[in-house]
């Protein structure tokens, strides 16, 4: 059974205003005891999952690009000894990390896609929210990117950011285009409290416009489409000319097996007995037990520095739906009554119905199977359709 696995590597130069996601500030190199670390856990984990290889691999953070090269040769290198070279395997990086001779090393490590935090493409903007990379940096690791890279090239923007028009950033989303990347996730910036940027708004110390926000991204939205490419999730695009949608995500929204590996990372096995697994976001703690770990240790025996969650059915049922519904395939009749052995629910259909009259929701057949999916309007009132169907 192949199985898709996430990597965490959990460092940052500095953390923007916005960022909630677990990370620690790191000043000098990545230490080597965490590569060790993430060896040992990744073949453990593959042992216990029952996994064969790889469907898919993905490296987040935090910032993986800041790994050495020797680090990144010694840890994709390992992965493909353990389970093959994945189909689809992306590396995330920072505008300021790239280089010729990293991405040259990443495509040798058998890294065909890399998603690179763009964010924003005005000074302003990213100095606002603390972005570590420049404008000018972020043209340079473009333009880099154009003559260099030959895997598939992915950009996160994000909406609405402090002191962002809608002028500047369709403007912004226009240049970055031109660079031709073959898939764009563009999310709404989500202001979370804790953060530097959350407390600024509670206080009223930078003054935000949540409807405005939103009229933003719909436009981002419908700019994106206008240029070729089509939406695929909520938050996600990819380009009918060049590109296609991120497996490795699709993964995640499909509910299948994936394997999560690094201090704070996540990973769900569905089955008999469904559960989902975090690791200890205390990084001294996973590096001393991974180390030290014997891995011809059972679950049973090992004492793993994580929390355990069991997926009870009905929550499993709800997952189907809350992630499912977020693509634009939706979900299907027939998976769910494969899955759970039941039928969609009366009470759901009518929600489906009612959703439908309002054109909020389409039902459609492929390949014989019977499919529901929110439309694009409707994928903006995803949680109130997740609420009435709770």
């Amino acid at each position: 059974m192949k199985t898709s696995l996430y990597i965490h590597i959990p460092f940052c130069r500095s953390k923007c205003t916005y960022c909630d996601f677990f990370s620690i500030p790191a000043d000098g190199a990545v230490p080597d005891s965490y590569i060790d670390a993430l060896c040992a856990e990744i073949s453990w984990r593959m042992a216990e999952f029952g996994a064969d290889g790889w469907s898919t691999v993905y490296a987040g953070g935090g910032t993986p690009s800041l790994l050495s090269e020797k680090q990144l040769r010694r840890l994709f290198n390992f992965i493909r000894s353990l389970g093959g070279t994945a189909a689809e395997c992306t590396v995330e990086l920072n505008p300021d990390d790239v280089t010729p001779s990293l991405l040259e090393c990443l495509s040798e490590c058998g890294v065909n896609r890399i998603s690179v935090g763009i964010q924003a493409m005005e000074q302003s903007v990213l100095s606002a929210v603390k972005r570590r990379s420049s404008l000018q940096s972020v043209y340079a690791a473009l333009e880099c990117i154009r003559r260099v890279w030959k895997g598939v090239f992915s950009a996160d923007i994000i909406c609405a950011l402090p002191g962002q028009s809608e002028s500047g950033f369709l403007n912004g989303l226009e240049k970055l285009l031109s660079y031709e990347p073959a898939h764009i996730s563009m999310y709404s910036l989500t202001i979370e409290d804790g953060t530097p940027l959350g407390n600024a708004v509670r206080e009223g110390a930078v003054c935000y416009d949540f409807d405005a926000a939103d009229a933003m991204w719909i436009s981002g939205r419908d700019f994106l489409e206008s240029r070729g490419y089509r939406q695929y999730e909520v938050s996600n695009f990819y380009s009918i000319k060049n590109g296609s949608p991120c497996a490795h995500n699709l993964a995640y929204w499909k509910l299948q097996n994936y394997i999560g590996a690094g201090s704070g990372a996540a990973g769900s096995l569905y089955g008999r007995k469904s559960f989902r697994y975090t690791n200890t976001h205390d990084i001294a703690e996973y590096i001393r037990f991974w180390n030290s770990f014997d891995c011809k240790k059972s679950a049973g025996q090992a004492v793993v520095p994580q929390s355990v969650e069991c997926i009870e059915k009905n929550t499993e049922q709800f997952e189907f739906f809350m992630m499912g519904f977020r693509t634009a395939d939706g979900i299907c009749a027939e998976e769910y009554s494969g899955r759970f052995g039941d039928e969609i629910p009366e009470r759901i259909l009518r929600v489906f119905d009612r959703w439908q009259k309002k054109n909020l929701l389409r039902q459609y057949q492929k390949d014989g199977q019977n499919w529901y999916a929110l439309t694009g309007n409707g994928l903006l009132f995803l949680n109130p359709f997740l609420e009435e169907i709770m």
